[in-house]
């Protein structure tokens, strides 16, 4: 027994409609189904209206992967500078009861900018801030440091610099005091300057 296609017209195998009306007319609703008395039969195709959308989500969410992965590698992202100096320790030597002073020189070695997120030492008898360019930072010491934060070009440099009071303790010092730069460089997030004291 063959019924006609509501859709079409085309003679159909009775047995046979509601696969016929899943796969010629896949967008026949569901109560259309119930008005002819068949199943609206599983894996019914559902047209290409119906996953367009979905592929353009998934096509532009590929294309901005990809643009995102470019930047990266290209080093042109946040967080894609890297952190360099030449030395991070020194010795001061013999320090007599008043302040001593070091200057570190680092530079940016990234192809991106690097951030700099502030600096904090080991003592409160030592303190420190960077310059870059003609900018100054606010002073650092052990507790308390203010909010701070500072780029580096690619290929700039700035200058740490250090200053150690010997008379901030009561007692004479023989040994080393540190100094830590945040940084965002993601192989060296926070390098550690040392300078070396002998108060005589």
């Amino acid at each position: 027994m063959r019924r006609r296609c509501p859709e079409c017209g085309q003679p159909v195998k009775a047995e046979n409609l509601a696969a016929h009306l899943g796969r010629v007319h896949p967008r026949v609703s569901r109560s259309k189904y119930g008005d002819l008395h068949v199943p609206k039969p599983r894996g019914a195709r559902r047209g290409i209206a119906a996953w367009l959308p979905l592929a353009a989500i998934v096509m532009a969410v590929l294309v901005a992967a990809g643009v995102y992965f470019v930047i990266v590698q290209r080093g042109l992202g946040s967080g894609s500078g890297k952190f360099y100096a030449d030395h991070t320790f020194y010795d001061l030597g013999s320090v007599s009861q008043t302040v001593s002073q070091h200057t570190f020189t680092f530079q940016n070695r990234g192809e991106g900018a690097l951030s700099l997120d502030g600096v904090w030492t080991s003592c409160g008898c030592t303190t420190a801030h960077i310059v870059i360019g003609a900018q100054q930072s606010p002073h650092f010491g052990m507790h308390d440091n203010p909010p701070w934060s500072g780029k580096l070009a690619p290929g700039a440099t700035a200058t740490l610099v250090v200053l150690y009071d010997a008379a901030a303790m009561p007692d004479l010092y023989v040994g080393d005091r540190s100094i830590f730069v945040k940084t965002s460089d993601p192989g060296d997030p926070e390098p550690e300057f040392v300078i070396r004291v002998n108060e005589g």
